[in-house]
């Protein structure tokens, strides 16, 4: 018969409840206070961040009320955090398979294989700010997400407690520390983010469900980034070395090895750009390298192309752009400009050569236009000004604007110069 047993506080980690119970049974050793609660389980898995079989022995062991099942797994595991980029019925199906009795670790373990156990962390001024408001300390289940280097309340960096790494968390009483470190307050903008959305994404509801596939916010992310493969405009393949090189200048080696290994394939790239990993880590690191909202992989929203406004603006302004000037102001190869345009629906705005101008539109007069020095100058800063990079297209740009308001043919496209330049 259990007497009692203390309320989970808000956010609090399971193995935290239970080390509360420990302290306030009067238990002196930890092996007793585990044996009292499991009876005939050798090694309880306490320490897991998952829901395990000890949340539903002691469940059923205290009398009705006192804890709820549904509740331990929603609110005082990492449950919701690791099954975030799930599909919603997914979701609800492990959850009512956990309920229902059923093991669903190995399941869960074969979604997120990188779940190796961490130290727990706690933050010093949320332990000091829970001694004030509860009497107590105790372990947030928040901070124990091991890629969040900071506090999301605090701002301070996340400390470790001590902890023997020679055996699991399960076997050893850890405890928050009664003094308080003065807390580290030095941090990044790159740790900033990071923290920012890793909480948001902590506080999304269950059923919330990615739209990565739908969207393709992730691939525009990397897009905008220029950290696609060279190569075909339509096939769109990351360039996964560089990516890899680039997480591992923003965060460190040591972490990008054990978020994403040694390498990120082709096919593991494809299938992030599908939503078919289920590891909640490597889409937020993903997600500050490219500066992507806490939102954008759960909107239906797409991510705005940036090549894609900027050729539109372009072809929007009525300047008469080479091909080549078109290139350089996209940051794209010459070659790459007539199938971007065509991917994107947008008709060449760009000045066509000779052969390719209607023959009606052709031109085949020549007119030679002498300058002065201050002339060339004022012609030379309009044209760096409005991205032009031929005397002959500015001048007929002036021409053309002349003889429009000339005639009383602004809209009229005859106006409008498409031609060849001597």
């Amino acid at each position: 018969m259990i007497p009692f047993f203390p309320a989970p506080y808000p956010d609090e980690l399971w193995y935290g409840i239970i080390t509360r119970f420990h302290l306030q049974s009067g238990f002196a050793y930890w092996s007793d206070t585990l044996q009292m609660l499991f009876p005939g389980c050798k090694r309880p898995n306490v320490g897991s961040l998952l829901p395990n079989e000890t949340m539903r022995q002691l469940t059923h062991r205290l009398p009705d009320g006192v804890l709820n099942l549904a509740e331990l797994a929603l609110h005082h595991s990492l449950l919701p955090f690791r099954l975030l980029f799930l599909p919603e019925k997914q979701k609800e199906e492990y959850l009512r398979r956990y309920l229902a009795g059923e093991d669903i670790q190995p399941r869960l373990l074969s979604l997120t294989k990188k779940l190796r156990e961490h130290p727990l962390r706690y933050c010093p001024l949320c332990a000091q700010a829970d001694r004030e408001h509860y009497g107590e300390s105790y372990w947030h289940i928040e901070h124990q997400i091991w890629i969040m280097p900071l506090c999301p309340v605090h701002g301070c960096r996340l400390m470790e407690a001590p902890y023997r790494d020679t055996m699991s968390l399960s076997r050893q009483l850890v405890l928050i520390p009664e003094e308080n470190p003065k807390p580290n307050l030095g941090s990044s903008e790159t740790e900033h983010g990071l923290t920012d959305l890793l909480h948001q994404w902590y506080q999304m509801p269950f059923d919330v469900t990615a739209s990565i596939e739908d969207t393709d916010n992730l691939g525009r992310a990397i897009e905008n980034a220029g950290l696609l493969a060279p190569g075909n405009v339509r096939r769109l393949a990351w360039d996964t070395a560089r990516i890899y090189t680039v997480l591992t200048n923003k965060f460190g080696a040591a972490m990008i090895e054990d978020v994403f290994g040694r390498q990120i394939t082709v096919a593991h790239a494809r299938r992030l750009r599908l939503g078919e990993i289920a590891y909640t880590e490597e889409y937020a690191l993903l997600s500050v390298l490219l500066g992507m909202g806490p939102e954008a992989l759960f909107t239906k929203e797409q991510v705005p192309l940036h090549i894609y406004q900027k050729m539109l603006e372009l072809s929007t302004r009525g300047r008469p752009y080479t091909k080549r000037n078109v290139a350089k102001l996209l940051g794209i190869r010459v070659d790459q400009v007539m199938p971007y345009a065509e991917r994107f629906g947008i008709e060449p705005f760009w000045v066509q050569s000779g052969k390719q101008t209607e023959p009606e539109k052709r031109q085949t007069y020549a007119v030679t236009i002498h300058l002065s020095e201050e002339e060339r100058r004022h012609l030379d800063a309009y044209m760096s000004e409005h991205e032009m990079d031929a005397y002959g297209h500015a001048l007929r740009y002036f021409m053309q604007k002349e003889l429009a308001l000339f005639h009383g043919k602004t809209n009229d496209s005859s106006c409008v110069f498409s031609g060849n330049v001597i």
